[in-house]
């Protein structure tokens, strides 16, 4: 039984928006970017954009703070699966744009570790280019219990880069912007077996896509694809200022959001979430919902994103 509820279990981290690669996932950074399908290529919603893109940092301003939590497929009982993020951005004015982020992901059967440092120049108030070193670190504990094997449990950190691209052109129509975003990810294509074993090399992700943000009616489109080694994925969303309202002489906002996507190739797996954000005062709470399309017989999975800018 508890063979066959990992298995589920690695079907289904196989199955989130941002695919599981080679062994180390790369999860969802923020509830916003489930919401729209699983990407912030082309967004930029506060410093967890270096998940995504790194160029995105350029296009944050002062000093910003983000913290997201997952509660991954709560219909599975009896397994201990955490996963939380946490990111930081800083303007420097002339000499660029800094982020930094961690990702912790835990299990019984492994651990997951990301601690990420970008950079970011905004060029002639159109262009945004950015790049990130990250540090990944996974492991496995030794095999316990009475009729386990011995052996040593297995530890890999290693390094790899990422690079990408945000252009604005602003005022296509009155208020309207158009913002397109690429981003390489895996630059390096790391192993992250012990054994340096090329099975276990993380394959580069491609990613591209649109927005379209009306500050006129208050709305945003997105839409981006990504392929990562056999796997391609097509997703978008949308999300809307549904309320304002004054409150302690600070403006009120209440959005409203959908999307989803559908993978081709590799991993035929889709899915399709909603959630709600409040921003207040340079505080800003986003909560999603996913639910996998395919796997039906897991339950869907739930994050809440916390965000400051000073």
């Amino acid at each position: 039984m508890k063979l066959l509820v990992w298995f589920t279990i690695l079907l289904s981290v196989v199955a989130l928006p941002s695919a599981f690669a080679g062994g180390f996932s790369i999860l969802p950074g923020s509830a916003r970017a489930v919401s729209f399908g699983g990407s912030l290529v082309s967004t930029a919603d506060g410093p967890n954009v270096i998940f995504y893109n790194p160029a995105g940092v350029g296009s944050l301003s002062g000093l910003s703070f983000s913290t997201s939590f997952a509660q991954l497929f709560t219909g599975i009982q009896g397994d201990n699966l955490r996963y939380l993020t946490a990111s930081a951005s800083a303007n420097l004015g002339l000499v660029g744009q800094l982020g930094f982020g961690a990702r912790v992901f835990r299990a019984d059967a492994w651990n997951e570790n990301e601690l990420i440092g970008a950079y970011s120049q905004n060029l002639f108030d159109v262009v945004m280019i950015g790049g990130s070193v990250r540090l990944l670190q996974w492991s496995t504990p030794a095999p316990s219990g009475l009729r386990a094997v011995p052996e040593d449990g297995l530890s890999k950190a290693t390094l790899t880069f990422d690079a990408g691209l945000q252009a604005r052109w602003a005022d296509v129509f009155p208020d309207n912007d158009i913002i397109i975003g690429v981003a390489v990810a895996n630059i390096n294509a790391p192993s992250i077996a012990v054994n340096g074993s090329e099975d276990a090399r993380l394959d580069q992700r491609i990613s591209a896509g649109i927005t379209y943000a009306s500050s006129v009616y208050d709305y945003l489109l997105t839409a981006h694809f990504t392929s990562q080694g056999p796997s391609k994925r097509f997703a978008g969303g949308a999300e809307f200022v549904a309320m304002k309202a004054d409150v302690f002489s600070d403006q009120l906002q209440f959005i409203v959001r959908a999307g989803g996507g559908v993978g081709v190739g590799g991993t035929e797996q889709g899915d399709i979430g909603g959630g709600v954000g409040f921003v207040w005062n340079g505080i800003r709470i986003d909560y999603a919902y996913q639910y996998q399309t395919v796997l039906q017989y897991l339950s869907g999975s739930h994050f809440i994103t916390l965000h400051y800018a000073l």
